[in-house]
């Protein structure tokens, strides 16, 4: 669930942060960096008067949606040594020990390779804030953390929203648990499913989850696994995400009346351009089409194209939709005049003959009774 959380200093409001519940208060302090220009490390977030850890989910922890920020200074021998690892992750070996414990120090050297982890301390490496920091800004980084975060649910779902490949390194006890899956996937936008194992890519419920994460998801399962574009509970979980997933249904599925609907819904009527030949024939979803989008006229039948309620129920909305119509309905004179009020004269384009040249006679008679009442 979306929040915004306030952040105030010493002086008062600072700013505000999209975030989301489910996020760490590691994730917090890099999404703060961004905007106020301060290092992670040498921010000190507090909910109320309690200091927050950066290992703790925000929406566990915030009170009121409120943070206040203190900035924290860095000691000059850590600066120096953040600058020089920067410029060669390896330095971090020979690193005195009070600088392998820094949070800021590791981390620096790590972006230049993630291996150098292992010079780090020992206290360091078992410091739950610490792991929290580092899957928050590489979630690949998991690879390289002990085994016990491996295992820790918030820490790998912090890893996995981060990048969706991590779920490589969970450990192998939560990837046997469904709900732990589904949960990853989810939070990944459906794409840790494409990091698993074959029996579980074709696990439905594990391949519903990812479809209702993101619906273009369902295209990928469908080369994995052709059938699928005809599993309806897969299809309709999908579009009820986004209509445009009718794209990767079955022939069979987009000649299915409810689904269609579902998807004009899901789309603001793109999705009749994938609609079977008997659906884009079907009144009443073509009149629900125009209605959300006007340009969809294109893709309804010749004989709807042809039929002038359908048409001026599009070109009163936009009366460029007038260029899809059937000839004998650009020529009809009622539909034309709504398209003109809409759209403006370049529509005019889009009649026919006649009923054109008519209308731009009028409308020249008018502009020189106009200029000579003037």
């Amino acid at each position: 669930m979306s929040i915004v959380v306030k952040i105030n200093n010493l002086s008062g409001p600072l700013c505000s942060i999209n975030a989301d519940q489910n996020w760490t208060v590691a994730e917090l302090k890099m999404a703060l960096a961004k905007v106020v220009g301060v290092p992670r490390r040498q921010q000190r977030l507090l909910s109320g008067f309690a200091p927050l850890r950066e290992s703790d989910r925000i929406g566990d922890v915030l009170t009121d949606d409120q943070v206040t920020f203190a900035r924290i200074a860095v000691s000059a021998e850590a600066e120096y040594w953040i600058a020089r690892v920067r410029h060669r992750s390896g330095e971090l070996s020979s690193a005195p020990d009070a600088m392998k414990r820094d949070h800021e120090v590791v981390l620096a050297a790590m972006q230049g390779d993630k291996a150098v982890i292992r010079f780090a301390a020992p206290e360091l490496l078992s410091d739950r804030d610490f792991a929290a920091a580092v899957v928050a800004w590489s979630g690949e980084a998991l690879e390289h953390l002990l085994p016990s975060w491996k295992a820790d649910k918030t820490i790998v779902l912090t890893a996995i929203k981060q990048s969706p490949r991590a779920i490589r390194h969970a450990s192998d006890s939560l990837r046997s648990q469904k709900d732990f899956l589904i949960e990853a996937i989810s939070c990944s936008k459906g794409l840790a499913l494409q990091s698993l194992s074959q029996d579980r890519i074709q696990d439905r419920e594990l391949q519903q989850a990812a479809v209702r994460a993101n619906w273009m998801m369902l295209g990928w399962l469908r080369k994995q696994a052709p059938s699928l574009s005809n599993d309806a509970e897969v299809v309709f979980a999908a579009v009820a995400n986004n209509g445009c997933a009718l794209e990767f249904a079955s022939s069979e599925l987009r000649d299915d009346t409810a689904l269609v609907a579902l998807a004009l819904q899901q789309s603001r009527g793109a999705a009749l351009r994938w609609a079977s030949e008997a659906r884009r024939s079907e009144r009443e979803l073509v009149y629900e089409a125009v209605v959300l989008d006007a340009t969809m006229l294109q893709y309804a039948s010749e004989d709807l194209r042809g039929d002038p309620d359908i048409v001026m129920q599009a070109v009163q909305r936009n009366g460029n939709a007038l260029r899809y119509a059937d000839a004998a309905v650009r020529g009809d004179r009622r539909v034309v005049e709504a398209a003109l009020q809409q759209a403006g004269p370049h529509v005019l384009a889009f009649a026919g003959g006649e009923v054109a040249e008519t209308l731009l006679a009028e409308m020249s008679c008018f502009d020189i009774f106009a200029e000579g009442s003037a």
